[in-house]
């Protein structure tokens, strides 16, 4: 099954819009008091979540939090509770006294952990988490207006009171519908309403449904009560009706009342303090305002009777408040969250626009100063704010976007934060020479020891191994690919530096076109390691490093973090090649070309084939000659004839004298003590 997200309660928690999704906001939502005097939201970090906190009035922020590594917010709302250290302190007599009853204004965040924490603007940090109610995440929470009770639903569908001063639930009892995530407190803290699919209306005291509402065709995301506690107000998501239902207990009406619409999909509601007024804000970033929400709308004479019935039930916005950009009054800055507040008598909304670096916020009245009278439309012309640091329209975006290029990762160039010393370029006639430099003392010891015990053991290894130059023998590179393997698996350093000695390039080569895909990228992160530890080693490393980047280049080109893994690599390449950039560039294309050529047409058989001196041509090719010249032709053959049998008599005598064949280097003397054998 796939993770099913549930959208927070705009009242209560966080409000995300396809508006505020745009601009980068998760969580966001106005404080509780009149004047709305702070805004929170919580936005994506780099990579983890992030809590700011606006004063409303002047547009700074007065609080920025980050959260832990691994803790994910899923719903915001705001509160006031009693100062930390009054909290959990009150003895029994003091209780008696008449104690202060100052508050501290929190902002609740529910974790995806099943933990509530509360944030202080007065302190700056979390000064209490309520923990060990919850097993899964927590989609709402509310907290009472005296700051001692809290109520939290999350996704185990289990409604928790919470003691806010002792940080311990009260009750906790199972909702009684599926899917339940939105939560809401009347004003008269007697009732809550908690909301999934349906709507239920519960006594607080008796833990008990007492009415409960049907009418959303999918899950509620908000609810807010109005100042009387009599009207219910609901939105759901994915739908334009906002539905208004009756809360009265002493009648059993659960049939809406009415149906507000919008043009667009609801995403965020709020109820008047002062008026029995209701707005929405809408998916395309309008504010819609009803000033009698519970009232019906007027019958309309036009339409037919079936259209009349619906038309009769559902209510058009009293006032329709939008923002369009100066620069083009076609482009619209969307209203991502509003509220009512007290200014102009409380017939005024406070809209939040822009973006999530500096939301910018203003209060807007919907009535005529002069004659109270409502305004229908309030259309307002404000600059454009977006997530880009340079204005659009300012003269440095314009050169930007002239100068700006479309990114290339093939001329990307990843710089590190580790120097490395350049070598002089020297030419060395002999690799001999350029392998003792190259070494070090460690080495050179262990080759010396090598080379005494293959002096000891020259004879007996005669006829099956020739020594090298060194005086090692080479080894199959079936057995080096196993040590290899093997060394990678059990990351046996000792083994791996033994395996990196070898520096035939046949063998190597052969070795890493054996070697499993699985272990070429822990091969290569080895070598660059090595490369990058000890930068004299580099021509050592590099005819092992160079086969894997050719041969696998196949394989190298899937892996997606590739070039994350090489990043220092290609620095000190780059570096050590910027002598001769295109030269080299070029050669390397060559390399892979003629390398890529070379094992599609060798699959079977060895990397390259050598054709041995004594080995006759298969065919020859004679020019036709006169009589003269073949009789001369003959003659020269029996005279070679006969010096070849010379040359294979002289060849027995010098078995026989204790003289063996010559080798690539020339001859070498070894012991006739065991010729008879022979």
């Amino acid at each position: 099954m796939g993770k099913v997200s549930f959208a927070p309660n705009p009242e209560t928690s966080a409000v995300i819009t396809s508006a505020s999704s745009a601009s980068g906001i998760l969580l966001s939502g106005f404080d509780n008091s009149a004047a709305a005097e702070h805004f929170a939201l919580v936005t994506h970090g780099l990579d983890r979540h992030r809590l700011r906190i606006f004063n409303v009035r002047s547009g700074t922020v007065n609080n920025d939090y980050t959260a832990d590594d691994k803790e994910r917010f899923t719903c915001l709302s705001w509160g006031n509770i009693r100062e930390a250290g009054e909290l959990g302190q009150i003895d029994n007599k003091a209780r008696k006294r008449k104690i202060s009853t100052s508050l501290s204004k929190v902002v609740v965040l529910g974790t995806q952990s099943g933990s509530i924490v509360m944030y202080s603007l007065a302190h700056g940090d979390i000064v209490k988490r309520l923990e060990n109610a919850h097993t899964q995440p927590v989609t709402d929470f509310i907290l009472n207006k005296a700051g001692t009770k809290g109520y939290s639903i999350a996704e185990d569908n289990y409604i928790v009171e919470w003691n806010i001063e002792e940080g311990q639930e009260i009750g906790k009892w199972k909702a009684d519908a599926k899917n339940v995530r939105r939560l809401k407190l009347s004003h008269s803290e007697t009732k809550i309403a908690s909301a999934g699919h349906t709507i239920s209306l519960w006594d607080i005291a008796e833990k008990k449904v007492i009415k409960k509402y049907t009418g959303h065709a999918s899950a509620v995301m908000g609810m807010v009560f109005s100042q009387q506690d009599d009207i219910l107000v609901s939105l759901a998501e994915d739908d334009r009706y906002i539905n208004v239902w009756d809360t009265q207990t002493n009648n059993t009406n659960t049939n809406s009342i009415t149906a507000l619409t919008l043009e667009d999909n609801a995403q965020h509601i709020n109820f008047s303090a002062v008026e029995p007024s209701v707005l929405a804000v809408s998916e395309d970033g309008t504010c819609g305002i009803w000033q009698n929400a519970s009232a019906a709308a007027s019958v309309r004479n036009g339409p037919p009777r079936r259209k009349m019935m619906r038309g009769a039930l559902t209510r058009s916005p009293d006032t329709i408040i939008s923002v369009v950009a100066s620069q083009d009054d076609q482009t619209r800055i969307p209203i991502f969250s509003a509220r009512f507040v007290s200014d102009y008598q409380g017939r005024s909304v406070m809209i939040a626009r822009g973006s999530s670096i500096k939301p910018m916020f203003e209060v807007v009245p919907y009535i005529n100063e002069e004659t109270g009278a409502l305004l229908e439309t309030v259309s307002l012309s404000r600059q454009l704010i977006t997530n880009y640091l340079i204005d659009e329209s300012s003269l440095a975006a314009s050169n930007l976007k002239k100068t700006s290029k479309a990114y290339d990762e093939s001329k990307t160039k990843v710089v590190g934060n580790t120097d490395y010393t350049i070598q002089n370029p020297s030419m060395m006639e002999d690799d001999t020479e350029t392998n003792a430099d190259d070494l070090t003392i460690e080495q050179k010891l262990q080759a010396m020891e090598m080379v005494d015990d293959a002096a000891s053991t020259a004879n007996t290894n005669e006829r099956t191994k020739k020594p090298t130059k060194s005086g090692r023998s080479t080894p199959s590179s079936q057995s080096l690919q196993a040590a290899l393997v093997q060394a990678l698996h059990s990351k046996d350093m000792a083994l791996l530096e033994g395996c990196l000695r070898q520096r035939n390039a046949d063998v190597i080569a052969t070795t890493v076109r054996r070697l499993p895909t699985s272990y070429v990228i822990p091969l290569l992160l080895q070598l660059i390691d090595k490369f990058q530890e000890k930068p004299v080693r580099a021509q050592e490393i590099m005819d092992w490093i160079k086969p894997v980047l050719q041969i696998h280049t196949a394989y190298l080109m899937t892996v997606p973090d590739l070039v994350g893994k090489l990043s220092n690599f290609y620095q000190v390449m780059d570096t050590r090649v910027s002598v001769l950039p295109k030269l080299q560039t070029l050669r390397g294309r060559l390399d892979i070309v003629t390398t890529q050529i070379d094992t599609r047409a060798h699959k079977l058989g060895s990397l390259s084939q050598h054709t041995h001196k004594d080995e006759k041509p298969r065919s020859m090719y004679v020019e036709q000659v006169s009589d003269d010249e073949a009789e001369q032709l003959d003659d020269d053959d029996e005279d070679l004839i006969g010096e070849n049998d010379s040359m294979d008599m002289d060849d027995d005598d010098m078995d026989a004298s204790g003289y063996s064949d010559s080798d690539d280097d020339g001859f070498n003397a070894v012991s006739g003590e065991d010729s008879d054998s022979d």
